[in-house]
Order: structure tokens, then sequence, then C-alpha cells
């Protein structure tokens, strides 16, 4: 059997897609929030179809986001960047 590659992926699937991205990323590279922002916008626009509004990515982004904020994830690093400067 073939499996299907158009399916509809739920709301819920797709967020925890999203955070994991988030999670690979931030582990490589310790990015700011915006550069964050950024890549996943890219990453998503590039694996999704067409069909997808921007608007409604960034909608999601910024719920992955305040997920990461609320865990301090995003500050950890940050502090962390900033001490290896100093």
């Amino acid at each position: 059997m073939i499996p299907i590659r158009n399916r509809k992926k739920t709301l819920q699937v797709t967020v925890e897609e999203m955070r994991n991205f988030a999670f690979a990323y931030v582990e490589k590279y310790a990015p700011s929030k915006q550069q964050l922002k950024t890549y996943l916008l890219k990453k998503y626009m590039k694996l999704s179809s067409s069909d997808v509004r921007k608007k409604d990515v960034n909608k999601l982004i910024d719920i992955v986001l305040s997920d990461l904020e609320k865990t301090n994830l995003l500050m950890i690093n940050f502090i962390l960047k900033v001490r290896q400067k100093a």
C-alpha cells in the first residue's frame, strides 16, 4: 500500500512538529527570539503546501515561542550566549 503524503495534519501535530524544529535549532545555535521565528517560518513554509497562509503560520510560531518562553528555554540560551562573550 502506498502511503498518502498529501494528508492534512492536525493542529496538535503541526505545533508538535514546529516545537521539535525549534528545540533542534535552539540546541544547535542558541538563537535570539527573532532568529528562531525567522527560521521556523522559512522551515515550515518550505515543508508545507502552498495553500498555507503566512499569517496563520506566524500565529502558530507565536504559540510555540510563547511555550518556549514559559519553559525559560529562550532566556537560558540568551544568558549563556552573553556569558560566552564576556
